[in-house]
């Protein structure tokens, strides 16, 4: 892999790839696989509790659209193939921050809030054993493939995850 100095979009990326890019296949499998457990967490939601609807499909709204510009409109890979396929869907609904570049803290928000979102249905998806068996067989599947496929050739070497792919890896 190539090292440049400056990377796309003219941020200051030091000892980042010169052409980060993710397979597309790839990529679409793991934000179909992250996108269904939130479908089906939503749908568990409906089933039982349909007024969590009111916090939980506006959290995930939020983390697909306006939470993109603290962190895809500021990473290297905006406008590429990246894991989950948000650096293209960020360059098609907002600019690049061209002010500042993505940095751990981001990055750890960002998980948390995707964290949270998991966490909201699972009394719902709970009451329900095949449901709840299709709902963590999506997260493990989505977070695994992202962990161990995408981790090792990502860019971002500041990033949470890269640490947890390190800590089980042991690389």
């Amino acid at each position: 892999m190539e090292i440049s100095e400056q990377a796309p979009g003219s941020c200051s990326c030091e000892g980042r790839s010169k052409e980060p890019g993710e397979d597309t296949l790839r990529a679409g499998i793991n934000t179909g696989l992250m996108a269904s457990s939130m479908a089906i967490g939503a749908a568990a939601i409906a089933r039982y509790k349909p007024i969590k609807l009111l916090l939980f499909v506006p959290g995930v709204i939020a983390l697909a659209t306006w939470w993109r510009k603290f962190v895809c409109a500021r990473c290297v890979y905006y406008g590429r193939t990246c894991s989950t396929l948000l650096g293209v869907w960020t360059s098609k609904i907002m600019p690049r921050d061209e002010e500042r570049e993505l940095d751990r803290e981001a990055m750890t928000v960002d998980l948390a809030f995707i964290g949270l979102l998991a966490a909201i249905p699972l009394p719902q998806v709970m009451r329900n054993r095949k449901l709840a068996a299709l709902y963590f067989a999506m997260l493990v599947l989505g977070f695994g493939r992202i962990l161990f496929q995408s981790c090792p050739s990502c860019a971002n070497e500041f990033c949470p995850m890269k640490d947890m792919h390190r800590v089980v890896s042991g690389s």
